[in-house]
């Protein structure tokens, strides 16, 4: 039975379009990190499988726990973030992108890891599915915020302040969402008039605003799967020639 389901995901992994345009770019000895969620789960796969039927080294540092896990568990040699100093590579998802590559990011809860990761790659690729791509952020997916547990509630007004509104994330049986570092998610939406630099500027001046989800420039490519082995590459060279 263990067979056939590890069959079956070697299968599914090297049929990845996503994930095989994602790993092209990773060279042996590289560091690569990886985010959270469905698509990093793909290159993660597909990786592991590389690394398993080639002579491919390669470290990676993860996210989140759970990524960590999925790291180990395909056989690829995990470090300790707290080690490393810089990642040649950062390969990762998104909740939303536009098309001038602003994105979204949090909705697995491990948006501060995430922009840590972001900080220290040499190089960062998101991937998204078509339906992701918006014409502008907040159109299908809030803005993740963490936020620490203490002082929660003059947090939360002076976010208002700024004209943002929204909830704290809830697990399904109603219970708070904690994040890995032990803080907070308050989802608010966002309007298509908003400034989102201006916000993305005044959420860091707020102290118990640990991180939040506006990655504005973060990204050097975005992989759009399309289905059908359709993988739209959007990079930002071609954006500043534009």
């Amino acid at each position: 039975m263990l067979w056939h389901k590890e069959s079956a995901l070697s299968e599914r992994a090297a049929g990845d379009a996503l994930a095989r345009t994602a790993i092209e770019e990773i060279r042996p000895g590289m560091f690569v990190g990886f985010g959270t969620g469905r698509t990093s789960s793909r290159v993660i796969q597909a990786l592991g499988l590389k690394v398993r039927q080639e002579d491919f080294p390669v470290r990676v540092v993860a996210a989140s726990e759970a990524t960590e896990a999925l790291c180990r568990e395909v056989g690829l040699t995990v470090e300790d973030f707290a080690t490393v100093e810089q990642l040649d590579l950062l390969i990762d998802g998104a909740d939303e992108i536009t098309r001038d590559m602003k994105m979204l990011k949090g909705g697995r809860g491990a948006v501060t890891r995430e922009r840590m990761l972001a900080w220290a790659s040499g190089r960062r690729i998101y991937m998204v599915v078509e339906e992701k791509v918006s014409p502008y952020l907040g159109t299908n997916s809030s803005l993740s915020i963490a936020v620490m547990p203490f002082g929660l509630a003059s947090t939360r007004a002076s976010i208002r302040r700024l004209g943002l509104n929204g909830v704290l994330r809830r697990g399904l049986a109603g219970e708070l969402y904690v994040t890995d570092n032990a803080n907070l998610i308050l989802d608010v939406s966002l309007a298509e008039s908003m400034d989102l630099d201006e916000i993305s500027v005044e959420l860091h001046r707020i102290p118990g605003v640990v991180e939040h989800g506006l990655f504005l420039d973060e990204a050097d490519v975005i992989l759009v799967d399309h289905g059908d082995d359709e993988i739209e590459r959007i990079s930002r060279e071609q954006d500043h020639s534009a």
